[in-house]
């Protein structure tokens, strides 16, 4: 027999593969005897010493029998009749296991200087943190803290060491020692000023010397700071559940079982059964046994099977780009990647069962695990099917029934003094009538703090007991869900129950003010709080952890068959209105944030704004339909959305005759965008007309990025420089006016653009100086990349190329830490001018290959002004290299992922491939003039 005994960070037992349930310590003695034993060697303590460690108020003969009762209650626990044996004058646990104790191995593994990593893993947390107040725990816990210290302090992990010790300066300093070192202000200046504040609140002192010396160098650092390369590691994590999972452990070491032999594994049940649970614990076990890295994506977030690679993707931490090519992306990010992919809810869009076989044979290190209410029935997939918790006692943990261990979970939550002994014949009934689903039984244990067990069980069977009211389409394990839900409701109030209802018009988890534009009867939040209470409503947090509501798609099934016509539509309709303003909110935005932050918030509500759309065109809302669509415009240019923009755009300009002359305008200003990368006349055509429209509005703002956009059609146009540039001389005069910063930096980049194609480079510099400094003090990181990028140009023309190679790796790390691909792209082949002048000509020809071909990926056209540049750089490695060479090494680039490429490059030794020899000594290139990029702005 094996035994696991974990300590540190928390109290946990596995017994031969199977953890010891939280619940079943349920007597705090026998726990205490178990964590006492195991911290001493061998395992044993004289019977006096326990005594007087547990009970030093008692004599022996009186403490005698509590310890004969906590040594029963351990071997219950466990399972183990011998897991506590008095013998004599000694008490010994597990003598006859094999027993693991994380603190002696912690205690092993840190006393080899070669295993300081392992041992800072290990060491999970303080000893018990659960038993600070007892004092047999105080001195080993405060032993083991110093270690782990120590070993932070060995390894040079500052960053921990301050989360672990925040009073220890030395920790201080050496961290921004290193933001320093890596050019990171920023954050240097964050972690001074922190520690300024711990030091005044703590201590009431300021810091030192040596803190002020590097307040100093840092103050004086330039503004611009590197973004952290994230190297693709930016997988969605899987969720840990809220609350300890009951009545799974067979299941998840039957899974882990499967998927050490089979890359597929699919868990089927009926909705409520608890399958997303399971996928959780399975795959932080899987995390946790091989080390891995996992990625959760959430089906329920689409509706249509065509855009569950764009999600996935989307997961994965990468930017998916133009639809039209995220399938190819999605194989990108996934080959050579040891990865664990958890897809979620996966039965409303299993016409895309295709792509997970596809996604099994684009990498022989991926794992998958599915959660469904059907099979995907595709080739190698394994089938578990997830059952109800048990009904039987003796068939669950510890003998009582996994259901009514549920029960017992959320009943406490609701009533403390809840116990289950007394009223177990109720308890069992009720969750007989809900067939053991967890779901069901989560609503109906809510629902303690009004109503006594008999009074539930009475209630609940009279409802549940019968499968009449339930959907005739639904399986038979099924029938009893719809009506656990609807039974709830009756006991809600009138509000809680209209709010309910209402709430099926949402397609995913939204903000507050989304559920108060649907509700017209005052104020939501009491009858929504009622809902969450009553798990019909789940709270969750988006992007800047605010809080989010959303419905299990099994409830909102059933809000929505609740829901009339008339109330339908209604909702709908403030829906729409609602996700329209919040739209023009963001389009406002666009002026004064950061770029990242406002296309951020318009995809995590895509979802709302996609369904809105549906609405008002279905509706023949035209008005609605188009301001929608005329706030996207600037989005889908910079994400990759084109073909839903072209489609969208198209519809609104066929009527724009019936169009507000503001928003025809915007449409004009979004069509031009879309046909930029492809067709600059056409593009000219529409903002020429968005332009002429603003000025008869008198929106000056927009006027001024009309113009800019305008002029961007010229760049490379020699016989239209001084118009190109003096139409952008309006622009800027203008967005200086209304004090747009945003805007302002928008228009500078056009002109930095415009003058370097023509040869200024004083004027492109200024400009792009200029509008460095304003986008970094805007937090505006995306336009950061593009302006060093433009940077990096004119420090090559100038012959200044380890300048020029250092601004574009910036532009790099922030282009990859963000995920935007598209500028990566082409600031990879941007790169090849500078590594051959530096005399990496074979580096160069392979940046070329790998460049061409992400572009290629992306649906990226060359700008035609960059042509010749392009051409001029090829010529150049050609001569080096001669053209077999030099096609043999763009092949070897071209077989490279964008996102191995990036790794390498960034990583600081140069090289690309093991194939690619040192570098040697080449002739210098001729100056390098304009960025290929596929919009007004390089992205």
């Amino acid at each position: 027999m094996h035994v696991d005994i974990n300590l540190l960070g928390g109290f946990a037992v596995v017994v031969d593969g199977r953890a010891v349930a939280a619940q079943a310590w349920s007597r705090r003695s026998a726990a205490t005897l178990v964590k006492l034993l195991a911290l001493r060697p061998a395992r044993q303590l004289p019977r006096e010493q326990v005594v007087d460690l547990l009970w030093p108020d008692l004599l022996l003969e009186q403490a005698a029998p509590r310890l004969h009762k906590a040594a029963h209650y351990a071997r219950t626990a466990m399972g183990v009749p011998t897991a506590v044996v008095l013998a004599g004058d000694v008490v010994t646990l597990l003598p006859d296991a094999e027993v693991v104790v994380d603190v002696e191995r912690f205690d092993r593994v840190a006393g080899d200087p070669s295993s300081v990593a392992e041992a800072i893993e290990l060491y999970r947390g303080d000893l018990l943190p659960e038993d600070l107040y007892e004092p047999w725990a105080e001195a080993e816990r405060e032993r083991l803290r110093v270690a782990y210290l120590d070993l932070l302090r060995s390894a040079g992990r500052w960053a921990e060491l301050v989360v672990a010790e925040p009073l220890d300066e030395e920790a201080h300093l050496r961290l921004v020692q290193q933001h320093v070192e890596s050019g990171n202000r920023a954050q240097a200046l964050r972690e001074l000023d922190a520690m300024a504040r711990l030091w005044r609140d703590e201590l009431g002192l300021e810091p030192g010397p040596a803190a002020r010396e590097l307040h100093a160098r840092a103050s004086a650092m330039p503004a611009v700071e590197p973004a952290s390369p994230v190297h693709g590691t930016g997988a969605s994590r899987v969720p840990r559940p809220a609350t300890p999972t009951v009545g799974r452990e067979r299941d998840v070491t039957a899974v882990l079982t499967l998927m050490e032999d089979h890359r597929l594994v699919t868990l089927v049940g009926i909705g409520g059964v608890g399958k997303t649970r399971l996928a959780a614990e399975v795959a932080h076990g899987w995390a946790e046994a091989t080390g891995r890295r996992t990625c959760y994506v959430d089906l329920t977030k689409v509706a249509d099977p065509g855009l569950v690679a764009e999600l996935t993707v989307s997961e994965l931490g990468v930017r998916s780009g133009d639809n039209a090519n995220v399938v190819q992306m999605l194989e990108e990010a996934l080959q050579r990647q040891s990865l664990l992919l958890v897809l979620d809810n996966f039965e409303h869009v299993v016409e895309a069962a295709d792509l997970v076989a596809r996604m099994l044979q684009w990498s022989a290190d991926l794992r998958v695990l599915v959660t469904s209410r059907a099979r995907l029935r595709v080739a190698g997939e394994c089938v578990y099917e997830v059952h109800p918790l048990t009904l039987e006692a003796g068939h669950g943990t510890h003998g009582l029934a996994d259901a009514l261990a549920l029960f017992d979970q959320v009943a406490t939550a609701v009533d403390p003094t809840f116990d289950l002994a007394a009223h177990v014949d109720d308890v069992a009934a009720i969750c007989r009538a809900v067939d053991g689903l967890p779901l069901a039984i989560e609503i109906a244990g809510g629902h303690l703090r009004t109503l006594s067990p008999a009074l539930l069980r009475e209630r609940l069977t009279s409802r549940l007991g019968s499968a009449a009211v339930a959907g005739r389409h639904l399986p038979d394990r099924q029938q009893t869900i719809p009506a656990a839900i609807d039974w709830s409701l009756q006991l809600l109030g009138p509000a809680e129950r209209r709010l309910f209802d209402l709430f099926s018009v949402f397609h995913g988890a939204v903000p507050l003010e989304a559920v108060e534009a649907v509700w017209a009867d005052g104020d939501v939040v009491d009858p929504l709080t009622v809902l969450v209470d009553h798990s019909l409503v789940r709270r969750t947090t988006g992007y800047r952890d605010a809080p989010r509501f959303g419905m299990l798609s099994l409830v909102r099934e059933q809000a929505a068959a609740r829901l009339g016509d008339h109330e339908r539509e209604a909702a709908r309709a403030a829906h729409a209105a609602y996700f329209s303003s919040r739209l023009d909110d963001l389009y406002e935005r666009r002026w004064t944030d950061a770029t990242d932050r406002w296309l951020d918030d318009i995809g995590e509500m895509l979802q709302e704004v996609r369904a809105a759309h549906a609405w008002a065109a279905r509706s023949g809302d035209v008005a609605l339909t188009a301001r929608i669509t005329a706030a996207l415009g600037a989005y889908w240019f910079l994400e990759g959305h084109h073909a839903e923009g072209l489609r969208w755009i198209e519809e609104m300009l066929a009527v724009e005759g019936d169009l507000d002359a503001y928003v025809a305008a915007r449409i004009h200003l979004a069509a031009g965008f879309m046909a930029f990368p492809s067709d600059r006349s056409d593009a000219r055509r529409h903002w020429e007309r968005a332009t002429e429209l603003f000025r008869a509005l008198g929106e000056t703002r927009l006027v001024a990025y009309g113009l800019a956009v305008t002029s961007a059609t010229y760049i490379g146009d020699v016989g239209h420089v001084e118009r190109s540039i003096a139409m952008n001389d309006e622009a800027l005069a203008l967005g200086r006016g209304v004090g747009s910063p945003a805007l302002v930096a928008q228009v500078l980049n056009v002109r930095g653009e415009l003058t370097r194609v023509a040869g200024l480079d004083e004027l492109a510099r200024d400009a792009y100086e200029e509008g460095l400094q304003i986008s970094s003090a805007l937090g505006d990181e995306m336009y950061v990349s593009v302006f060093l990028s433009n940077l990096s140009y004119l420090a090559d023309h100038r012959g200044d190329h380890e300048e020029a190679r250092r601004l574009t790796h910036r532009a790099l790390r922030i282009c990859w830490s963000q995920g935007r691909r598209l500028m990566a792209a082409w600031t990879v082949s941007q790169l090849a001018g500078p590594e051959h002048a530096l005399g990496r000509s074979e580096l160069g020809a392979v940046l070329i290959g790998a460049g061409d071909e992400a572009l290629r990926v992306l649906g990226a056209r060359r700008h035609p002004g960059d042509v010749p540049e392009h051409a001029r750089v090829v010529m150049l490695l050609r001569a080096s290299l001669g053209d077999d060479r030099f096609e043999e090494l763009r092949a070897e680039g071209a077989r490279l992922t964008l996102d191995q490429v990036l790794a390498r490059i960034l990583d600081g030794d140069g090289r690309v491939h093991d194939a690619v020899p040192a570098p040697r000594q080449e002739q210098e290139p001729s100056p390098v003039h304009s960025p290929v990029h596929e919009g007004v702005e390089k992205r």
